[in-house]
């Protein structure tokens, strides 16, 4: 009896490591440096399940063996080192998610958020300070709000006429644009009609490009936003009031980012905004008060303990959404507005507004 309940213990970890193993050879692999919509890797996608289903079956006999006690054969040799493989797999995701909720709850030198709103749509309107100490004292108070991955599409326009509305109601110094504003090229004059159309601040709207932008023509995109008045950034900067750098920085993966580029001629108050958080590892020991990204939505799907399990990044869900302070950068990534599909569980679409305060706390 304790043997059995010592194997399907085993059985359960092992499951949850076959889970892990495809988890991260999707989120590592095949979603995340794609510069190809269709890529090799992708086939990795319908040839991992299979093999992963045929190993799990091997703990059949396995099983039988557990029973009788007989002399294994190496079909149970196999089956019990991949037993063990899988189980200890499944053993480390455990502790790693009860390790990441510890880190999740962990304060961040330098910023303060604020209690959040729930608008129409179950949008989660979220606040935050940010204090800088260089900032000068006529730029505090500056607020900036951020939309990322809209992926607007023509059944869901009441709710980005929301968004419009809900960002407007923020009186916002700068709205910046984080990319994916669409998923498909059709449904790039709904995206100027729906979302670009009354979307205005005082010191202007800004774009980055996002991985679905590239595959939606890049150049039509940028067509589009410039129609409307909206500056595309790509590797390069503007002054914000004399006194402050906003630095567009590409798509690390479907585009070519520049971060030398991007904050040539910076003034020390940088912030900058990019679609994918991964272009933390491109940003090396650069300072950056404020780096605003995107893309993976979050990871529009959540489990209680484990968390967002598709997150396209070579990360995976270490810079899912949130704050996180890496060498000398601030980073926030932003859960988004939209998504594919428009599908969420236990993860808000969110409309992030940041505040920039002069006094470090």
């Amino acid at each position: 009896m304790l043997y059995r309940t010592i194997f399907y213990s085993f059985i359960v970890l092992a499951l949850l490591g076959d889970a892990r193993v495809f988890l991260f050879v999707a989120n590592r692999y095949v979603f995340a440096s794609r510069r190809e919509e269709n890529h090799p890797y992708e086939r990795l996608i319908w040839a991992m399940p299979p093999l992963l289903v045929g190993l799990t079956a091997l703990f059949w006999p396995l099983g039988i063996w557990i029973e009788r006690m007989h002399t294994m054969t190496w079909l149970e040799e196999l089956a019990a080192a991949w037993l063990l493989i899988a189980a200890t797999i499944g053993t480390y995701w455990i502790v790693d998610r009860i390790g990441m909720m510890f880190i999740r709850q962990m304060a961040i030198d330098g910023v303060q958020t604020l209690e959040s709103t729930i608008a129409p749509f179950d949008l989660e309107i979220t606040r935050h300070e940010v204090f800088i100490d260089a900032l000068p004292a006529d730029l505090d108070g500056y607020k900036i709000a951020f939309l990322s991955d809209t992926h607007v599409i023509p059944s869901r326009r009441a709710y980005f006429r929301e968004v419009v509305a809900q960002t407007r109601a923020l009186e916002p110094d700068l709205i910046l644009l984080g990319g994916d504003l669409v998923t498909w090229e059709r449904h790039v004059n709904v995206m100027s009609d729906v979302l670009l159309d009354g979307l205005t601040a005082r010191d202007g709207v800004y774009a980055v490009l996002g991985n679905h932008d590239y595959w939606s023509g890049a150049e039509t995109i940028i067509a589009a936003l410039r129609a409307r008045g909206i500056e595309t950034l790509t590797n390069r900067n503007v002054t914000i009031r004399d006194r402050m750098t906003l630095a567009g920085i590409d798509e690390v993966y479907r585009g070519h980012p520049d971060v030398e580029a991007a904050l040539r001629g910076a003034k020390p108050v940088r912030i900058a905004f990019s679609h994918h958080p991964d272009i933390i590892d491109e940003i090396g020991e650069q300072q950056l008060d404020l780096l605003l990204c995107g893309h993976t939505h979050g990871g529009q799907i959540r489990l209680p303990l484990f968390g967002a399990l598709f997150v396209p990044s070579v990360h995976e869900a270490l810079y899912v959404s949130g704050f996180h302070r890496v060498r000398n950068t601030l980073m926030y990534v932003g859960r988004g507005i939209g998504g594919v599909p428009p599908i969420r569980v236990r993860c808000r679409a969110e409309l992030p507004l940041f505040m920039l305060r002069a006094t470090h706390r």
